[in-house]
């Protein structure tokens, strides 16, 4: 309501009808394919290492049944993960979500990591220097926060029962190998974001700069996570018109913000559907 109240629905519906979605739609399969890929290789990886053998194949499936309930938020189909591990693998729900809080430390250091270089090749703004300090601050907290659990350094009494927790199983057997492999694969998975908002939006008439992209998608991405509403629906778009409104007019970008979210649940949960069959095995294992 507060985005049409700024931007009449006519004009972002007609910017919606004016984008080269011949170009969009491509752009956005060939993406969600590329994400799918890579998360499930990431999660095939991450989950045999440190919880229990999960191969590529059946870590598509996971994923790709998560997908539909993604549709919803993230974290729902992050929470779905942990259950289906209960159930079909016994996995204890904190060792897998210890898996997955490695991840997502692994993911916030390399989000934080990619706005601080993009912010700081594109610094001719107040608001991107700001995103810059604040990146740069949240950095050295996440990294931080990763060298006090995986190592033995302080040895403080209170860090120590914190270290000895089930949340936190997956920092102390994790190697420098384990974090790399998984910073590359996320490094490759968060490119295609900047990428698909970088062309995808050009696809839309905005006109904005790669290093802008860079900078601002991960802020994009985090205000989508918050479980406000389905798929970042309307906080996205607010976001992107709050950084990209110097780079084209606010009808265009309010259509790709609200375009994106719908076009990305449509194609995850067509990509989901395909392993709909794979819900059997869960219900047989509950």
């Amino acid at each position: 309501a507060y985005l049409f109240w700024d931007v009449p629905f006519g004009e972002a519906w007609q910017a919606a009808q004016n984008a080269r979605l011949d170009l969009f739609v491509p752009e956005i399969l060939v993406a969600v394919i590329f994400w799918f890929l890579l998360d499930s290789r990431a999660l095939a990886y991450l989950l045999t290492r440190f919880n229990a053998p999960v191969s590529w194949p059946e870590a598509r499936s996971i994923r790709g049944v998560t997908y539909i309930v993604t549709a919803l938020n993230w974290n729902v189909g992050t929470a779905a993960i942990v259950l289906h591990l209960r159930r079909s693998k016994n996995v204890p729900a904190l060792e897998s979500t210890s898996s997955l809080f490695f991840y997502g430390n692994c993911d916030a250091l390399l989000l934080m990591g990619l706005t601080l270089v993009g912010a700081t090749a594109f610094s001719d703004s107040a608001t991107l220097e700001t995103i810059r300090k604040f990146a740069a601050i949240s950095l050295a907290v996440q990294l931080g926060i990763f060298l006090l659990l995986s190592t033995s350094s302080p040895g403080w009494r209170w860090l120590g029962r914190i270290r000895k927790a089930a949340l936190v199983r997956s920092y102390r057997l994790a190697t420098l190998r384990d974090f790399m492999i998984v910073l590359g694969i996320k490094f490759f998975y968060f490119m295609g974001f900047l990428w698909i908002f970088w062309a995808g939006s050009h696809a839309f008439g905005i006109e904005i700069p790669f290093a802008l992209a860079m900078a601002s998608a991960p802020a994009i991405m985090m205000v989508a996570a918050l479980p406000i509403s389905p798929a970042g629906l309307g906080t996205q778009a607010a976001a992107m018109v709050f950084f990209w409104s110097d780079y084209g007019e606010k009808a265009e970008i309010l259509a790709f913000g609200l375009v994106f979210p719908i076009a990305l649940v449509l194609a995850r949960s067509l990509l989901g559907l395909l392993y709909l069959k794979d819900l059997r095995s869960l219900r047989q294992a509950e």
